[in-house]
C-alpha cells in the first residue's frame, strides 16, 4: 500500500477496539487501553471518547469499555462473506437424520439463524 493512502486514525482506532478482551481488560482506564494500544494516555482518551460518541465504546467516566453496536463491524463481515451462505443448506440438510436443534452462529439479516429438527 502507498502511504498516501493510509490513515492512521483508523488503524488507531480499531487498536483501540482490539485492546479489550475477556476479564482482565474488558473495562479499562485511558491509561490502560494506551499501553495496550500502543498509543499515548491523550490519544487514547480522544479516541476513546470519540468511539463513545460513535456509539462503540461506554464509560462511566473512569472506566471504558466497548458497547453493543462494536458487533456491528463483525456483523457486517457475516452479511457479506459467503460462508455463512454456503453453510446454510447443509445445516438444514443433515438436520433430519439427528433429529435434535442444529444451529450456526451466522446470521441472515439482522436475526440469528437455528434449524429445528422437525423434518
Amino acid at each position: 500500500m502507498d502511504n498516501k493512502d493510509w490513515i492512521a486514525g483508523a488503524a488507531k482506532a480499531l487498536a483501540i477496539i482490539e485492546a479489550f478482551d475477556e476479564e482482565e481488560h474488558a473495562r479499562m482506564t485511558p491509561t490502560a487501553v494506551a499501553g495496550r494500544a500502543g498509543l499515548s494516555r491523550t490519544a487514547a482518551r480522544r479516541y476513546l471518547l470519540t468511539l463513545r460518541e460513535l456509539g462503540y465504546i461506554d464509560t462511566d467516566g473512569k472506566l471504558f469499555w466497548l458497547a453493543p453496536r462494536v458487533l456491528r463491524l463483525g456483523q457486517s463481515y457475516l452479511d457479506s462473506a459467503r460462508l455463512p451462505r454456503t453453510v446454510q443448506p447443509f445445516l438444514q440438510r443433515t438436520r433430519r437424520p439427528f433429529r435434535r436443534r442444529r444451529s450456526s452462529p451466522f446470521s441472515t439479516n439482522t436475526t440469528w439463524s437455528t434449524w429445528p429438527a422437525t423434518a
